[in-house]
């Protein structure tokens, strides 16, 4: 006799994704304080860093999504000086909740994985043993330092390998560097002008620190995925965290685990093939998950769209990052933050931050197919953009012809 299992609606799966994502309400609902930031990071599970600042770096611009304005450098401390969070690899590089160490120690623990070992990129990309003992002498007598303080430029040359490739880089000592960060050797201790500060491991995280079992550790993809997504089939999960990774077969270990566990249940969503999977306390509290209102703006690289094909499956929503597109092959642009509006995204925008003259450009704004521009859509959005020049400490907005109304000023 077949199984029944709980059955839920689309709606409902998107509610309560909107929900765990902290986007239900977003921008300025709840005030970004070291208890709502601890609580954010420890629902989604990571926060991706990155480098390019066509508008700001990537986490502060995740963090305004949610929260609204607030102040940089208090975040900042809450991170380093504090130690709220840590950085290592979540979805790519990213901050992780403190509580988190004992899953990144595991996972330094066992870097590199034993099947990198045998992909022919990694001997070119390895460094030697003398270049890695040189960066721990290094920092165990001169202290904290960036990567720029290694300059060792010469190839290098793995003490059983080919010369290192090119396509790598030529400073041995800096790539020795963010392979010992991987390996737990030594740990971020601050940034400093979004630059990293390395130091040795042990003078950074916690003494009492273990890692964790290794199964607790690949768990993380399940659990902690569902934590951020709330209802999810499979291919909704993949890609949220890029640590842990696992391989198919054991995808279906983890999740077998876990059912047997009682830590997740098997559910239906209505008009969706195939199977999804909740934690129980979510199934639990899916009637008390409050209907999304309110309008932001969201980064490309928001944990809301770490898996892409969600938002097309679930909102309508194709999406792709263009920044590594050739300027002629783009359909949209360069940094194009998609719009949340009442729970869905109904379009886009191309903003680019002019320091050297205080000016927010949007130089362009396309709506979804169907969505109909009516004046709370309009109110909203110009709010949210008034908010984020404001965020970004621009003295002026320039909009796009035919948009320029929405703009309340700033």
């Amino acid at each position: 006799m077949p199984r029944t299992l709980p059955t839920v609606t689309r709606d409902q799966v998107i509610r309560l994704w909107l929900h765990c994502q902290g986007l239900s309400a977003p921008r300025g609902t709840v005030a970004l304080g070291k208890r709502s930031f601890a609580a954010h990071l420890e629902r989604v599970g990571a926060v991706q860093l990155d480098s390019i600042n066509a508008v700001d770096r990537a986490h502060y611009l995740t963090l305004w999504s949610r929260f609204g304005p607030y102040d940089r450098r208090k975040l900042d401390r809450w991170i380093y000086r504090d130690q709220l969070a840590y950085e290592y690899w979540g979805h790519e590089a990213s901050l992780l909740p403190i509580s988190h160490l004992p899953l990144g120690l595991r996972r330094m623990r066992i870097f590199p994985e034993e099947r990198w070992l045998r992909f022919t990129w990694w001997p070119r990309y390895d460094t030697s043993a003398a270049s890695k003992r040189r960066v721990l002498k290094r920092l165990r007598e001169e202290g904290p330092l960036e990567s720029a303080h290694f300059t060792s430029a010469a190839p290098g040359r793995n003490e059983s390998g080919p010369p290192v490739a090119s396509v790598f880089g030529t400073k041995e000592d800096t790539r020795s560097l963010k392979l010992l960060w991987h390996a737990g050797k030594v740990a971020i201790r601050e940034r400093r002008h979004f630059r990293c500060v390395y130091d040795l491991a042990e003078r950074v995280y916690p003494d009492d620190a273990k890692p964790a079992r290794k199964t607790e550790y690949e768990d993380l993809w399940l659990l902690g995925g569902l934590r951020g997504n709330g209802i999810a089939s499979v291919r909704h999960l993949d890609n949220y965290f890029t640590a842990p990774a696992p391989f198919a077969e054991e995808r279906q270990a983890i999740i077998a685990r876990n059912l047997r566990r009682k830590r997740v249940v098997e559910v239906r969503v209505k008009g969706q093939r195939g199977t999804w999977y909740a934690l129980p306390e979510h199934l639990e509290g899916l009637s008390g998950v409050p209907g999304p209102q309110g309008t932001t703006l969201i980064c490309p690289f928001d944990s809301f769209l770490w898996q892409r094909k969600r938002a097309e499956d679930l909102l309508g929503f194709r999406y792709r990052v263009e920044i590594y597109v050739p300027p002629k092959k783009r359909e949209f642009g360069y940094y194009v933050m998609p719009i949340l509006h009442d729970g869905r995204l109904v379009g886009r925008l191309d903003p680019k931050l002019h320091r050297e003259r205080d000016e927010l450009e949007i130089r362009g704004i396309w709506l979804e197919s169907g969505v109909e521009r009516d004046g709370r859509l309009e109110r909203g959005l110009g709010e949210a953009i008034a908010d984020l020049a404001g965020f970004l400490g621009a003295a002026a907005v320039t909009l796009p012809r035919g948009w320029q109304k929405i703009s309340p000023g700033v």
